[in-house]
């Protein structure tokens, strides 16, 4: 059966730290490429058939060091980027988002499940299912990788683990840390430099 390997991007620049949710020039800091090329190196002689990547900066950039080392094409799909959830906070530090959207905010903490501005958890899950059987028919065999973000691959796991949206919270996924989303989903992440162990 085909395995699926879900990676977060490696950590951003983003000196100001705002919340940069889908918002274009966050591209990777000094350490994220380093995760990324660990990563890379790390799935260098793994077999992977195939590499996906969310298009925002980060996630190609991310994929882009495992393609080098890889060899492999980087394939963008929109179905692994961010939630489209935290586009109503693109843009605020994390003290404005906890002062001046304080009520979205305790709700999205409360029960991300609830929350239904710009995408619903559900809906979240929906495309990333979507992108994975869309995988799964196009390489039958053979790992695949994809490079996405924090929610996207903590929705999927919840969704092919039977979780509630209330454990979404449970799942610690790192920057530039991966899972294994199938056959056997795990959400105990591996650092960059560990990645082939899920395989």
């Amino acid at each position: 059966m085909t395995t699926v390997i879900g990676i977060r991007h490696g950590e951003v620049h983003n000196p100001d730290g705002v919340i940069y949710a889908g918002l274009p020039g966050y591209g990777l800091s000094e350490l994220g490429r380093q995760q990324a090329a660990a990563v890379g190196e790390a799935l260098r002689d793994a077999g992977v058939v195939a590499l996906y990547a969310s298009p925002l900066d980060r996630g190609v950039e991310t994929a882009s060091a495992i393609a080098d080392a890889t060899g492999l094409d980087v394939i963008t799909d929109d179905r692994l980027a961010e939630w489209k959830h935290w586009a109503q906070w693109a843009g605020m530090t994390w003290e404005q988002l906890r002062t001046e959207a304080r009520d979205a905010w305790e709700a999205y903490r409360d029960d991300p499940g609830s929350v239904m501005v710009g995408e619903s958890l559900e809906q979240l899950a929906d495309r990333v299912a979507a992108w994975l059987d869309d995988a799964f028919a196009a390489h039958d065999g053979g790992p695949i990788v994809a490079v996405s973000h924090l929610e996207p691959l903590r929705a999927i796991l919840l969704r092919r683990q039977s979780r509630t949206p209330k454990e979404l919270f449970d799942i610690t996924i790192g920057l530039g840390h991966a899972v294994r989303i199938a056959p056997d989903p795990d959400s105990d992440a591996r650092g960059p430099d560990t990645v082939g162990e899920l395989l």
